[in-house]
């Protein structure tokens, strides 16, 4: 089904004027979790959000570029409904080294930019518990009540002694009143086979939620929808309606074959030979990314709708891929305005 696309605002010039990233507001104007000003879990922003816009925190050494592309596009666009920041994890995730803006330094330039809430990810096994509670005071007075908590990439990586595990990091989080989620990558199981399974995963989620608290999910980049399908239908199968988590399907449009590149081989993502076909074929790589992204959408949206999946738990998480081109950042803003559109708040 055709999509109406946005007619997009004429662009205007970057301010290109190195800025420093402004201070967080004082700790005593903001409501805080855990105290007499703060949000209960009912209340959560993301968790009655229906679409997300993740927003990477740059190099320092491309801090001004980005910063300038971001103004621009925060000017433009606001149909979305929460900002996330991830935790990059450059030596380990990426195997390079990188001086980045620290996430929650970059979560307070961004409070100065917009008034949308903001959820922050944290990966638990690159700190002991002693960094993990201060990070919880610095993202306190962020007025952050919510948080992504990432465990280890692979169960056979080993950590030291003091890396907190997830379980450990919710409790702890718990404790302090935030609101905790977790992410999901439906193609994880023991063997990637050519038959969509993922009851390895279900398991792993349906133990985060049951026995760890966490209420709500991201998802893996995705660029198809049938892993994701029987991902939402085991959870169905196992479990009560009233117990689904709230969960964001990540959608990242492609603008060059970089992109693609970079997704598969850094990222894992799963990139069908068909869809991959599509894209490098198109005119505009961009545009057909965005309209096969919207209808990844509809097929899921679609299934789950069917199965009985609550629809008003299944929402959407934009993210770029490249902080430094502006192409790559203003299409998943744009991705996300027409996401907020289709799903504006009732």
């Amino acid at each position: 089904m055709m999509m109406r696309r946005l007619i997009k605002p004429s662009p205007t010039m970057p301010d290109s004027t190195p800025k420093q990233s402004p201070a967080p507001p004082e700790a005593a104007t903001l409501p805080q979790p855990g105290n007499a000003l703060g949000r209960r879990a009912d209340a959560s922003p993301i968790l009655s959000a229906r679409v997300l816009l993740e927003v990477c925190p740059p190099a320092v050494k491309d801090r001004d570029k980005a910063y300038a592309v971001l103004r621009q596009s925060f000017s433009c666009y606001n149909a979305f409904h929460a900002v996330s920041v991830p935790d990059l994890q450059d030596a380990s995730e990426f195997k390079r080294q990188r001086d980045r803006v620290p996430s929650e330094e970059f979560a307070g330039w961004l409070r100065h930019l917009t008034g949308k809430p903001l959820g922050l990810y944290k990966v638990s096994v690159s700190c002991n518990k002693e960094e993990f509670l201060a990070w919880l005071e610095r993202v306190a007075k962020l007025d952050c009540g919510d948080i992504f908590l990432v465990g280890a990439d692979s169960s056979e990586t080993i950590h030291g002694e003091e890396c907190l595990d997830l379980p450990t990091a919710a409790r702890l989080a718990h404790e302090k009143g935030f609101t905790c989620g977790g992410i999901i990558i439906p193609t994880r199981r023991t063997q990637f086979a050519a038959r969509p399974a993922s009851l390895d995963e279900g398991v792993r989620v349906l133990t985060k939620i049951r026995d760890h608290g966490l209420k709500f999910f991201s998802t893996q980049i995705l660029y198809e929808s049938e892993w994701m399908c029987c991902f939402l239908f085991d959870l169905v199968r196992s479990m009560d309606t009233k117990e689904v988590p709230k969960i964001f399907l990540t959608f990242s449009p492609f603008v060059c074959r970089e992109d693609i590149a970079f997704a598969r081989n850094t990222l894992g993502v799963y990139i069908p030979a068909d869809a991959e076909r599509l894209l490098n074929g198109a005119r505009s790589m961009r545009e057909a990314s965005i309209s096969s992204l919207l209808g990844v959408w509809e097929r899921i949206s679609s299934f789950a709708r069917d199965i009985g999946f609550p629809q008003d738990q299944l929402g959407v998480n934009v993210e770029y891929l490249d902080s430094r081109n502006p192409r790559n950042v203003d299409a998943a803003f744009e991705l996300a305005e027409e996401f907020g559109r289709i799903l504006h708040r009732r």
